[in-house]
């Protein structure tokens, strides 16, 4: 029978083979995974045997990682602005980066403010992880996949802000757009769908174009969602439809944040309406990349909602 020591000194050289970096901790990792321990465990306990189903449970996932399916995939989590979240294959995995826009979004939120609308929430990360953290906030969390939306709205649940956030099955605000919005206004006599209004808008677009695609990693080119990646094209056409639709939906003076991809930001300075936008802040990552752009609504524009 197999020690824990020799289970992962087998998989660290099996994941080494295979070109997966940080061998010896992703062996630790999906060790802990297979015996439902912690880190601490593994390293603490190196002669306790391993049983015979253990170990060909821990091969089977060794081998998906060597493969390159990504470890939350494998694990089903991963840690985000220091919360857990569950993820699965229908949703793009939470990355460090992302953290920007919760930052740049706790930077300026104030008491008054009510509304943050998550454009794109994949797993709900970002409406999840803001909503803990403004607790005085409504959220509404919109996807196009209603599988993602199923995982985002488990999300909510284990970390107790189902309440404050209503998800929507929505192509960018396409759902709000619709008939029977939950705010309306008395108008000539008669009752107008009003769109929402937001304090805050985030999100996390596809900015990656089609030709990009075989230039990625294969953890993220062969197994993240294509729909959360791939914007079309052009890499930038959904920043753009974001950028014309954001308006009718925040108030002026309220702020879009969006991640934005490796040397974009020029780009994206030419789609936008120097009427309509200020660009306030631009965030960089650890490795220096200008990565999230925030944007603040300018005064009232011809989105705005005509009264009597």
């Amino acid at each position: 029978m197999r020690t824990l020591r020799q289970a992962l000194e087998w998989a660290r050289r099996r994941l080494e083979h295979a070109g997966v970096e940080e061998p010896r901790r992703t062996a630790s990792t999906l060790l802990a995974h297979v015996l439902h321990k912690d880190d601490l465990y593994i390293l603490t306990r190196p002669e306790e045997p391993l049983s015979e189903a253990a170990w060909e449970d821990f091969t089977h996932i060794v081998e998906r990682r060597a493969r390159g399916e990504p470890l939350p995939y494998i694990t089903g989590h991963r840690e985000f602005f220091g919360l857990d979240f569950l993820v699965t294959p229908d949703v793009l995995i939470p990355r460090p980066e992302t953290e920007l826009i919760v930052e740049a979004v706790l930077e300026r939120a104030t008491t008054a403010d009510r509304l943050l609308i998550d454009v794109g929430t994949g797993s709900g990360c970002l409406a999840v992880t803001l909503a803990v953290h403004l607790p005085w906030m409504r959220v509404l969390a919109l996807d196009i996949s209603e599988a993602a939306l199923a995982v985002a709205r488990h999300n909510a649940e284990r970390h107790g802000v189902r309440e404050r956030i209503e998800f929507l099955k929505s192509d960018l605000f396409s759902a709000l757009e619709a008939a029977g919005q939950p705010t309306r206004s008395r108008e000539r006599g008669g009752t107008q769908p009003v769109p929402p209004r937001a304090d805050f808008i985030v999100a996390n677009p596809p900015y990656i174009s089609e030709s990009e695609l075989p230039t990625l990693p294969r953890e993220v080119r062969d197994y993240e969602p294509r729909i959360a990646l791939i914007a079309g094209p052009d890499a930038a056409d959904v920043q753009r439809r974001l950028f014309a639709q954001s308006p009718k939906f925040l108030r002026p003076g309220g702020y879009l944040i969006c991640e934005m991809g490796y040397g974009q930001y020029p780009s994206l300075l030419e789609h936008l309406d120097a009427h309509v936008w200020e660009v306030v802040e631009v965030k960089r990552d650890l490795q220096g990349i200008e990565r999230t752009l925030v944007l603040r609504r300018l005064a009232k524009s011809a989105s705005d909602p005509k009264t009597a």
